[in-house]
């Protein structure tokens, strides 16, 4: 059996790609984080090992230990941590000085880097999970109105903007009006800031970077998602073909249709 090893931050992400990986033939060696990981994930993996957030050498030192060569990261790593509970070890003390900007793509890829220089190969992020990646089209029964669409298009490139500058990934849009950007808090606090600013029926797009590293920190769209949309009594969400994950694609369908919530793959 193929051994392959795992970090998991928080979401639904994880378990999927745990899922998948041992329907695949592989076991699972997983690393977990106690401030974000869900405990449903220790009856999906062969092997767990829980870590604060800041124990890299500990990290490190599992995968070796359980002679694996091969990693995927899963599930987003809450920024907030790095000015509230982190305590890095000696070895992401070394990450941090390497990294002066420390936005998101730079501090994974050095992360990932750390793991490269010990032998470990951080594998695409949506390893066994391909068929997750939406095409072009319309998922739901409502299309977009000529409004949203007008608004899905001044979206994405305003989005676009932002995830090139490395600062978010998500904006809440009306009347191509920018009501909110995604910054440190995370995508599901700027569609409610954006809901409220907007007063309801708000357009919601999220995109990947321009120059995606599809190893880490893909765009995810789930359950979750729809409710916080529903929450910001938002009315179309449009995310990036092929390179968005959709969990529980029946649920989310099912529910945005039963909110009138139209959903554009772009």
């Amino acid at each position: 059996m193929s051994r392959i090893g795992l970090i998991a931050g928080s979401g639904r992400f994880p378990l999927y790609f745990a899922q998948a990986a041992k329907q695949g033939g592989n076991e699972v060696v997983a690393v977990a984080i106690r401030e974000e990981t869900s405990p449903e994930l220790e009856k999906l993996v062969n092997q767990i090992h829980w870590f604060h957030v800041g124990e890299l050498q500990g990290m490190i030192d599992t995968f070796l230990n359980a002679h694996i060569e091969r990693i995927v990261m899963a599930g987003k790593i809450t920024k907030t941590l790095m000015f509230d509970r982190i305590r890095p070890d000696a070895r992401l003390m070394k990450v941090f000085e390497k990294t002066p900007i420390r936005n998101d793509d730079a501090l994974l890829r050095q992360l990932s880097e750390e793991f490269i220089a010990e032998g470990i190969h951080v594998c695409d992020s949506t390893t066994f999970l391909s068929v997750l990646l939406p095409e072009k089209g319309i998922l739901t029964s409502r299309k977009p109105s000529e409004e949203e669409l007008l608004d899905i298009k001044y979206g994405h490139e305003i989005a676009k903007q932002i995830a090139g500058l490395d600062i978010g990934q998500t904006v809440v849009v009306k009347n191509r009006v920018i009501l909110s950007v995604e910054a440190i808090e995370g995508t599901d606090q700027a569609i409610q800031r954006g809901g409220l600013l907007g007063n309801g029926d708000v357009t919601v797009v999220k995109v990947a970077r321009p120059k995606q590293d599809m190893r880490y920190d893909i765009p995810t769209i789930g359950v979750d998602t729809i409710r916080n949309l529903i929450a910001a009594k938002a009315r179309c969400l449009a995310f990036e073909e092929k390179k968005t994950l959709l969990l529980d694609r029946e649920e989310v369908i099912k529910l945005a249709d039963s909110a009138g919530i139209a959903i554009m793959v772009v």
